[in-house]
Parts: C-alpha cells; structure tokens; sequence
C-alpha cells in the first residue's frame, strides 16, 4: 500500500534529498572507469611517478566533487506545489524558472525507476500536457510511495474529483511470458542482424588459429572486430529484454496501464482517448509459433521516451494481440470490417505485394491490410482520422491509380489504402471524411478516471 501524499497544497516540497547521488550515479561511474583504465594504462607503460597518479587522481576526484556540489544545488533550489489547479514546479539558481503545469489538460503521468533510484527506493514522475518537451514536468526523485500516491492524486484533480483520491484499482490483460520475449528476441536478432552473427564465430576462429600459430597479427585483427560485434549484439538483446521483461498491460479507470522493466522499471499510463491508431504486425520469423506484436500512435508523446511509448504489447499470441487490439478500440471486431484489393492492374505499380493488399472501412474504423511476408494490420478509428489525401506518383497516374492517406499523429502506424483506382479513391476519400466527421461529432469526451467496462468486450484467455 502507498503512503497517503503529502500535502502538496500547503506549501512548497522538496525532492528526496537523494536525488543528487542519483543524478550523479551514472557521470561518477564513468569517471571512475576511465580514471582507472587511465591509471592501469599508465602503470602498465611504466610512464608517470607516484605524484603523476596522485595528480590524475585528484582531478578525477575534483570532477567527481565538482558534479556533487551541482547536484545538491540544483535539489536545494528545486521546488514543487500545486495551487489553483496547476502543479507548480520552480528551479534554478541564477537563471530562475518556474513550470505551471494546468492539470486539466494532463496528457499522462508515468513513473519511472531506473536501477540506481531503485536501490534507494527513489522514482521519477513524469507528466506531459503536450507535444513537445516545454510542456513536460519530471520530478527526480521522489520515494516510491510518494511519486504513486502523488500520481493519483494528480490524476484525480485531473478528472475534476478534487483532493484525497487513492488510486484507481487495474485488471490486467495481457501479460508477456518470458520465453515468449526471449526467443522473439533472438529470432528479430537473426533478421537484422545475420551477417553479424555470422561474423562473430568467423571472427572467433580466426582468433583461436592466430593463438595456436602464435600470429599475433591474426589474434590482433579478430580480437579487434570480434568484441564491438558482440558488444552490439550483446546490448540489442539485453536493451529489448531489459525495456520488456515482464510487460503487463492492464486496464483501470485512468486507461491502459503498461508495466515493464528487469533492472530499470517504467510504469506508463496511456490516457483515454490518446491512442489515434493501432498496428497488429506478425514478423516473418515469428509466424512459426504464432507471435505478434502491437504498436501505437500516441497523442502527446515527447522525448527520447517516444520509441517505448508507442509499443502496446511487444510480443504475444496473434490471438491475444488482435484481442487487445479490439478491446482498445472499443469492441470493433476487425475481421467484420469488409476490405477490397486493388485492381489488377496494380501489379504493375507493385509486382509482389499487391496481392496482400486490402483496405475498407465501416461506421467506426478504417482498416488496411498488407504484406505478404509479414501480415500487417492497420487500424484507425474515424473519430481519430485528423485527415485524409490522395497521392499519385507519375508511374501510378500512368496507370489511372492513386493511393488514399489517412494522417495520425506521429508514429510507426501509417494507414492507407495504396494503388486503388482513381474514381474509387474519391469515393473512398469522400465517405472517409464524411464518416469522420459524424464520429467526432458523436465521440464523448475523454475523461481521466472514467469507467472502464461498458462497451469493452473482455480479453478471450489464451
């Protein structure tokens, strides 16, 4: 259970009072590494006396204080309220800034726990309102408690429920087993990165016969190519199994709550009404065993945190992935959307794909299909549709084809319906327009804290 938040209307708060170490952790250690290799180098060349090292030390020392004391001066001037329904965040010492977040148009609140804030039980809470870095909000760091309890309550004043909201329970939906991460893993490791992998043994061996000839020329060159390939490797695999270990997504009253993390933990909630289209994708590699993957456009989405905001579930069963997928979307089953392929004549515009081609639509959401290789499914419901355009290259004029857009806010989803024919493309153009317009004008508002079951068929168990 969370601690119950502080008072965050009775005066200013500070951060923890760890924050500084922290911030720091990661600047000291890579000072601490290079000072070291810069003294076993120097030791080992036999260049440099006693005071040479003693120097080299306290510079490093010096640095290492240097990044301490700012740190502790930027908690000691950093300070957070709220107060007429904004949250109010000032920091700096010479140039003051003050942040006034308006907490009516709070886009998402996320917390996260990098692995040194969680050696000392510290999080960050990171609020947007918009879609760009000014109108973001990050309080580093908080006590665990505290960033959870604080995020409820922020949310609950958010949704017009005033003060002293615990928070919203969840239902989890959709979880990702561990083998099913691993060996998705390695299967997208074989597909981008195949010749790598073939090189590294290659490489290997070159290394093990330089030893046994005693070349050193051979053992240099192996030696020399072989680690960066498997440091590239090795942080591939352990950047994907570390962002989505134990990926949970589950629904609450304040939207999709995802969950993940091994060593560093994230806790994002996409807010109703933020997801603008979805992409059911199964890669080649993993049709086999039946896997998929979901991704999303994401209204407010900032940052360098733009690439793991987007992805809804990173892998599970086709069945389970289409099931969330129609779930999120409202309980709109996409195989009764009724698609059409492109004329034939579209073969010559795209000679192996155009086969796998299909797009349609109904009162709710427009769907393309494509990809012969790897299955893909893009959906976007009308209410989210900001506009739809033709487009026609010279070669597809050529042959009386344009292809049909339909824009989303920035994202990997990108829907369209691609060498349709010319009338069929303004017909498609008009009704997509016409049906977008009706749903936006039926949409309900989108509320933080609304209920989350009507209407929402549940996930089918695996």
């Amino acid at each position: 259970m969370s601690q119950p938040a502080p008072g965050i209307e009775s005066g200013f708060h500070r951060l923890h009072p760890l924050t500084p170490l922290v911030t720091g952790a990661r600047l000291i250690g890579v000072l601490v590494f290079v000072a070291i290799a810069d003294l076993s180098g120097s030791k080992t060349s036999g260049g440099g006396s006693n005071g040479g090292r003693g120097i080299t030390i306290a510079i490093y020392a010096g640095v290492a204080v240097f990044v301490m004391i700012g740190g502790f001066v930027s908690w000691l001037v950093t300070r957070y309220r709220v107060e007429q329904g904004e949250l109010r965040v000032d920091s700096g010492l010479l140039r003051r800034q003050s942040k006034r977040l308006r907490l009516d148009r709070l886009q998402s609140v996320d917390v996260l726990r990098p692995l040194v804030a969680r050696m000392f039980g510290l999080a960050e809470l990171r609020l947007t309102t918009g879609g760009s870095e000014h109108t973001s909000v990050k309080l580093r760091y908080l006590p665990s408690d505290t960033a959870q309890s604080l995020r409820a309550e922020l949310l609950g004043r958010a949704a017009g429920l005033g003060p002293g909201i615990a928070e919203a329970p969840e239902r989890p939906l959709v979880v990702v087993t561990p083998g099913a991460l691993i060996g998705s893993t390695l299967l997208d490791l074989i597909s981008t990165r195949g010749l790598l992998l073939f090189a590294i043994p290659v490489l290997a061996a070159l290394s093990a016969a330089g030893s046994k000839t005693k070349s050193s020329t051979a053992v240099g060159v192996g030696l020399v190519l072989f680690v960066p390939l498997l440091l590239v490797v090795g942080g591939d695999v352990w950047r994907r199994l570390n962002a989505s270990w134990q990926f949970t997504v589950a629904d609450s009253p304040d939207g999709l709550r995802l969950r993940s993390g091994l060593l560093s933990t994230r806790a994002q909630t996409v807010p109703p009404g933020r997801i603008q289209a979805l992409r059911v994708r199964q890669p080649l590699f993993w049709r086999p065993f039946g896997w998929a993957t979901v991704h999303m456009n994401v209204a407010g989405v900032v940052g360098r945190s733009q690439s793991s905001s987007r992805v809804l579930l990173p892998v599970a069963p086709l069945h389970d992935a289409r099931g969330l997928a129609e779930y999120v979307l409202g309980g709109v089953q996409i195989d009764s959307v009724q698609v059409t392929r492109p004329p034939r004549r579209a073969a010559w515009c795209s000679p192996m794909w155009w086969r796998a081609m299909a797009a349609g639509s109904n009162s709710e959401v427009f769907v393309s299909r494509h990809g012969l290789l790897a299955p893909t499914i893009d959906v976007v419901p009308n209410a989210r549709t900001q506009s739809v355009h033709l487009r026609a290259g010279p070669w597809q004029r050529l042959w009386g084809l344009v292809t049909l857009h339909l824009d989303s806010t920035r994202g990997p989803v990108r829907v369209r319906a691609a060498h349709r024919d010319s009338s069929e493309g303004r017909a498609m153009l008009d009704q997509q327009a016409e049906r977008a317009r009706v749903a936006r004008q039926v949409a309900a508002p989108d509320r933080w804290m609304r209920t989350s079951g009507p209407g929402r068929p549940a996930i089918p168990p695996a």
